[in-house]
């Protein structure tokens, strides 16, 4: 079994080699959207367009039937709100036409948000390189913020402009499926009519008041969060044991994560804060007043009788309940100190007692203001101060509270005892006395409770598990690895956990995204049986029945789209948010410090408040550096949808909107029929082949992404299968937390898939 200083060993090179690599930046930007992509693939999309295409398709062929020479009763007493024409025919092809419209909308603006995702990415790199160098940060960092901003807003526009085209196309189906059963219902259509209309208007966004509050809200928090981070750096500088370099490491390292991990709850807050418009009871009048018609006007009851609530939609992202409570943050804030209370209290290397020589380490007597248990009982004081200013009365807040409180009493115990002490020979009480095996207890179980919280925070989607790497020289990073030092176990400790939590977290997220690759199987075969009931219905001469049938389909695919397509307006906006936000909190800080820098011919101001060999300008330094990859890496999970739709476009898009122009043009010549079933036929199998090539695509992108996952999770087995595993209570604790995240994902999987579009508004005959 290896020793504590091979494992140690292990752990510092394995850091080593990390934090040296060249591309470490793309590393963690991998990392990052690696456990992204499963909520936002770009295949959703692609892959229903060409359907929705055959299905504009039908809406031109079916306009051409006697049966669609019709005219609407507009709703009394304010008429129809969207369609433009009374007779079904001249909407059909009114509806195909919106459609066309939509798609060429999207054209236009996947492309610019595809040069312009190039440029934001390229700008980040800027800098990425540029937060290094004062003389250049001065004068470049804010017009590059500016950039980040300027492109977030274009991208945003363009989405938006997108999702209205989408919105205008679906609302007139809709108005048009409920004018026909107005015309013509059962009691079952009604009820699916009111269905439809709700799941039409819970696509729509509401970009208002409660957005702008919910903003505010977390620009607050964030505030706070990043003041006491700052705080607590300065804190611990002041109080930082002599000779803890590769501990202070791991300090600063946890200062910084904290506030990227929050920022990254933000992202999914901000994503999911645009809320639907459709809050409403059945029996509330929205699209075109053609909510449950009845022949009277009034109102339908479903088949039970009364009315319902409709259901909410699915949360655009996968994270934990109360993702953004500050407990998340702090408990990693306070990661280390535990790490070290954890090793004087456990007697791991003192036969079950309490480690007093580690805890007494760096200072003895009345004098422990700098020695090991003086600093956690120090650190863990300004942590319960500084959190009950944020804290909410919830979860996991609540259990965090207690944590501390426990942590604190056992710390402040030992403290007293190590105040006593005069010499190495002092007497300390017995490993079997009451109050020692009351410390041992106590922290015992409020450490796992701990672990589990902090697995729970670094593997919420978009975070990086195995830490990001802190800004600094390659000669002051090599001489914190090599230093030696007696703080080394709880290093030890930390690390371990960390490598166990990074395992598990890189292996979810691969099973995440396997389970997402599956869904999009079952959507691919969901749009095949549509392509097959369209091309039963794309005929001479279809019923009314038959055109609310062609409609229906229709509905379902642009809901499927324009849920995809409201996903980019929800990512952009997030987006115009944390760039904000980043300015405010990180940029406008650092600037102040660079000022200082080049105003005294590069001297750091802060060069004596250290936590190791690490300055607070570094501090400051990465916590812009942490933003700044996280933002790149949002901006790569939809960018690339842009990218592959741009790519994908002209093979699997545009030939099909042609095809539909040819189906809307008169043929007058005997032939005419012919001609037509040949032009149904060939647009048919061009879905059908698009939708293939789709699939073919996505799969040969699946398994590049496959196989990095592959890669990162085998990089950190090596690493683990060299060192002791932590012990089985902590592993139990490590697994609890991140079945949080686990499950949360699960869930939203299941739940997208379960109120898809496409298994949605099933026909059933009285």
């Amino acid at each position: 079994m290896p020793s504590d200083a091979q494992d140690l060993q292990v752990v510092l090179a394995a850091q080593e080699k990390r934090e040296l690599s060249p591309d470490v930046s793309s590393q963690v930007i991998d990392e990052m959207k690696s456990s992204l992509i499963f909520q936002f693939n770009w295949a959703e999309l692609l892959q229903a367009a060409p359907t929705a295409i055959s299905c504009m398709g039908a809406c031109f062929v079916a306009s051409s039937s006697p049966n669609a020479n019709i005219q609407l009763e507009p709703p009394k007493p304010k008429g129809f709100d969207h369609l433009r024409f009374g007779s079904v025919q001249a909407n059909l092809v009114e509806c195909g036409n919106m459609g066309r419209m939509a798609f060429i909308a999207a054209e236009k603006g996947m492309g610019t948000i595809q040069l312009t995702s190039k440029v934001i990415n390229g700008k980040i790199n800027d800098i990425l390189a540029t937060i290094g160098e004062p003389e250049s940060a001065k004068k470049m960092l804010r017009p590059q913020l500016n950039t980040l901003k300027q492109g977030s807003t274009t991208c945003l526009e363009e989405a938006q402009k997108m999702d209205k085209e989408f919105e205008a196309w679906l609302l007139y189906v809709c108005e048009m499926h409920a004018a026909c059963v107005q015309q013509e219902n059962t009691t079952r259509e009604a009820i699916l009519s009111n269905e439809i209309c709700v799941a039409a208007e819970q696509t729509r966004l509401d970009y208002q008041k409660s957005t702008v509050e919910e903003a505010q809200k977390a620009f607050n928090l964030m505030g706070k969060q990043v003041e006491t981070a700052s705080e607590a750096f300065k804190l611990a500088s002041d109080k930082f044991p002599t000779g803890w370099d590769i501990l202070g490491q791991q300090i600063v390292g946890d200062l910084v994560g904290a506030v990227t991990n929050l920022g990254n709850s933000f992202a999914h807050a901000f994503i999911s804060n645009l809320n639907p418009i459709a809050k409403v009871e059945a029996g509330a009048s929205i699209v075109g007043g053609f909510l449950n018609p009845k022949k009277d006007g009034s109102a339908a009851e479903d088949p039970a009788g009364g009315k319902q609530a409709a259901p909410a939609p699915v949360a655009p992202t996968a994270v934990p309940k109360n993702a953004t409570d500050p407990a998340f943050a702090e408990v990693i804030r306070v990661d280390h100190l535990l790490s070290i209370l954890q090793v004087i209290v456990s007697g791991k290397n003192t036969e079950g007692n309490i480690d007093w020589e580690q805890a007494r380490n760096g200072g003895t007597g009345t004098d422990s203001k700098k020695n090991s248990i003086g600093y956690v009982k120090t650190m863990l004081e300004d942590a319960k101060t500084r959190f009950a200013q944020v804290a909410t009365a919830s979860e996991p807040s609540q259990t965090l509270s207690t944590i501390i409180n426990v942590s604190l009493q056992v710390a402040t115990g030992i403290n007293d005892e190590v105040k006593k002490s005069s010499s190495a020979s002092s007497e300390w009480p017995a490993k079997d006395s009451e109050k020692v095996k009351k410390w041992q207890e106590d922290f015992a179980v409020q450490y796992q409770k701990a672990n589990t919280l902090i697995s729970t925070a670094k593997t919420v989607p978009g975070v990086t598990a195995n830490g990001i790497p802190l800004m600094t020289s390659e000669a002051e990073r090599t001489a914190q690895i090599s230093a030696k030092s007696a703080q080394a176990q709880a290093v030890l400790e930390s690390a371990k956990n960390r490598l166990t939590t990074t395992q598990q977290m890189l292996t979810t997220a691969q099973e995440n995204y396997v389970k997402s690759t599956d869904m999009l199987l079952e959507q691919k075969n969901k749009l095949g049986q549509i392509q097959a009931t369209l091309t039963q219905l794309t005929k001479a001469n279809v019923s009314l029945a038959e055109i609310k049938r062609v409609l229906i389909e229709c509905i379902k695919l642009i809901i499927n789209l324009k849920q995809q397509v409201t996903n980019l307006v929800r990512f952009f906006k997030a987006m115009e948010a944390l760039v904000e936000m980043c300015i405010r909190f990180h940029v406008e800080p650092f600037l102040e410090t660079v000022k200082m820098i080049v105003a005294a011919d590069g001297t750091d101001p802060y060069k004596d408040l250290k936590i190791g060999n690490y300055t607070y300008t570094d501090f400051q330094r990465s916590q812009l550096y942490s933003a700044a990859v996280t933002m790149r890496a949002y901006f790569g999970v939809f960018g690339d949808i842009a990218k592959m739709w741009v790519q994908l476009s002209k093979d699997s898009i545009m030939p099909g909107l042609n095809m539909c122009d040819e189906l809307s043009v008169t043929v007058d010549d005997k032939d005419g029929a012919a001609q037509m079933r040949k032009k149904i036929a060939d647009l048919n199998k061009w879905a059908t082949d698009a939708i293939d090539r789709v699939q073919k695509i996505a799969e040969e992108k699946q398994q590049e992404i496959m196989g990095g996952m592959e890669s990162r999770i085998q990089e950190v087995a090596e690493t683990t299968s060299q060192i002791t595993p932590p012990p089985a209570a902590t592993v139990k604790a490590i697994t609890a937390g991140t079945e949080v995240t686990k499950q949360a994902a699960i869930s939203h999987i299941t739940e997208k898939a379960k109120s898809s579009p496409l298994s949605r508004f099933a026909i059933i005959d009285d």
